[in-house]
């Protein structure tokens, strides 16, 4: 009677062994789950800490004011445009032309930049102590090489016009010059592109400390 008992007992009570074992197991399993989770979250957000904080620098960087360096030299913001996108930037007056503003439209595909530009309220080279020159559009990349694009056609104030470039990453400057066929920008700034007016875009954007030709007045 008693192994009957006894193995009795123990055939009441291996159910509740195989019960608690499985909750045990259930415990670890669901404290491993959280775990990879814990892990898979923490991969993500630092990540995106990683992104975000680059993406910060990035327009920090941008946001820093260019233009006029010492001994004739210019530092130019320089934008990598995407392909096959539409892109606004900002064009800015320099010291003579402060209130002069525009924009350009900028498309870069099938190996080349189209660009559109406006540009309003520029005085003409006279009305700033630049008389006989004329206005010249250049397009200069991360490298410094430079492009005379062609002269700006002033009317009054305005310009409205079209042109191409042989860039991906680059700005423009525009410039008076006495030669309208001149082979590099001298230092007398007009015009300088910032930003692209979209706040929210994010591009890569490069300073280029450009080196001009003198002005003479």
């Amino acid at each position: 009677m008693k192994k009957k008992r006894a193995g009795i007992v123990r055939f009441r009570f291996a159910p509740l062994w195989f019960a608690l074992l499985g909750f045990a197991l259930l415990r670890i399993a669901r404290l491993w789950m959280v775990q990879m989770r814990i892990v898979r979250m923490r991969t993500v957000t630092m990540r995106m800490l990683i992104f975000v904080c680059l993406c910060f620098f990035l327009l920090g960087a941008a946001s820093l004011p260019a233009g006029k360096l010492p001994g004739d030299h210019w530092e130019l913001l320089t934008v990598a445009y995407p392909p096959d996108r539409d892109i606004s930037v900002v064009l800015g007056g320099a010291e003579k032309t402060l209130t002069t503003k525009g924009i350009c439209k900028v498309k870069w595909q099938n190996g080349s930049a189209s660009i559109e530009i406006k540009v309003e309220n520029l005085p003409a080279a006279s009305e700033i102590d630049w008389a006989g020159r004329r206005y010249v559009l250049w397009a200069i990349d991360s490298e410094k090489r430079s492009v005379n694009l062609g002269p700006v056609p002033l009317n009054k104030k305005n310009a409205k016009w079209k042109v191409q470039a042989p860039f991906r990453v680059f700005g423009l400057l525009v410039t008076a010059e006495q030669n309208p066929s001149a082979e590099a920008p001298s230092g007398a700034v007009v015009m300088e592109s910032l930003l692209p007016t979209d706040p929210r875009l994010v591009l890569p954007v490069f300073r280029v400390d450009v080196a001009l030709v003198p002005a003479q007045s």
